[in-house]
């Protein structure tokens, strides 16, 4: 013979409410809120212009801007309101047909000159602000190696370990309930 036996409250947290409602405990709703929360946080961070967001990324693959910046270096960029001396910003080359990241060393009607801080000569074209991109907002070293290695077996094995046990799919469904239904 099995005993059930309920304690405090929790015959009636399982008994639906109004309208068939359930009620939510404290703890579930916070933690809804606060995964809400950092989702908002992520996309207003991070999404790119193409879904609406501001962040773009460039991937450093020369060595024009040395020692600061190496390759496989990534760096999030944003657009800005003022774009001033010393800002390293990311634009459009008409001249080399894609994205250039170098340093602004002059502004002069609208137009900015660009030089690369391991270079001894400014870039050959003048943009204008239609063509930036946006300026340095964060850069992760070596970033580019790093995703290289997440591709492994064994890291991917251990990634998809990691989201079994976060989101839970391992505990039972019914808390209390053994495996054979008591």
């Amino acid at each position: 013979m099995s005993a059930f036996v309920l304690r405090g409250n929790a015959h009636r947290a399982a008994r639906p409410g109004p309208l068939g409602s359930r009620r939510v405990a404290p703890r579930q709703f916070v933690a809804t809120l606060v995964t809400v929360a950092v989702a908002g946080a992520g996309w207003w961070l991070l999404a790119p212009p193409s879904l609406g967001g501001t962040t773009s990324v460039a991937i450093v693959d020369g060595t024009s801007m040395l020692p600061k910046f190496h390759r496989d270096d990534v760096v999030l960029l944003r657009p800005s309101d003022h774009y001033r001396l010393g800002d390293v910003v990311a634009y459009r080359s008409h001249f080399l047909h894609r994205v250039v990241l170098h340093r602004i060393v002059k502004i002069s009607h609208g137009h900015y000159t660009f030089k690369g801080d391991n270079n001894s000569w400014t870039d050959p074209e003048q943009p204008t602000r239609r063509d930036l991109i946006g300026k340095q907002w964060l850069q992760l070293p070596r970033a580019v190696r790093l995703a290289g290695g997440l591709r492994t077996p064994p890291v991917l094995a251990a990634l998809a370990a990691l989201i079994v046990f976060a989101f839970g799919l391992g505990r039972p469904r019914h808390p209390g309930k053994t495996a054979d239904g008591r």
